[in-house]
């Protein structure tokens, strides 16, 4: 997984949500009864955004005009957040990603991802 962009890396973790009962769960705790959390993402070669709803998350091309959050920084930093390579704290007090707007949600979405690829 370690020479893909992030884009494909969020395609292989959204498909594996989808078809996994514990994501499921997981992501109608994080959504409750405010359904439709987008997550934006944005580096030097690509912007994609996550959109979480009661019983999927789906991936979409492009810029998303008001995410709940975006994740600006560098393809290999948000490979190495989401591959647990580098912590979101280190790479965040270094300014080598920027979170704008509701912080707390990649804290589900890291929670997410680490349920999914544990389970086999």
């Amino acid at each position: 997984m370690n020479d893909q962009s992030p884009k494909k890396i969020f395609e292989e973790i959204t498909k594996r949500v989808n078809e996994s009962v514990e994501g499921q769960k997981i992501i109608g705790e994080w959504v409750g009864p405010y359904d439709g959390k987008i997550l934006q993402f944005e580096t030097e070669a690509e912007k994609f955004y996550l959109v979480i709803t009661d019983g999927k998350i789906e991936l979409y091309t492009g810029e998303y005009p008001s995410p709940d959050l975006s994740l600006r920084g560098s393809s290999q930093v948000i490979i190495d957040v989401f591959t647990g390579k580098r912590s979101v704290g280190d790479v965040v007090r270094s300014w080598d990603l920027l979170l704008i707007g509701a912080g707390h949600e990649g804290f589900m979405l890291g929670k997410l991802i680490a349920t999914v690829f544990l389970e086999v």
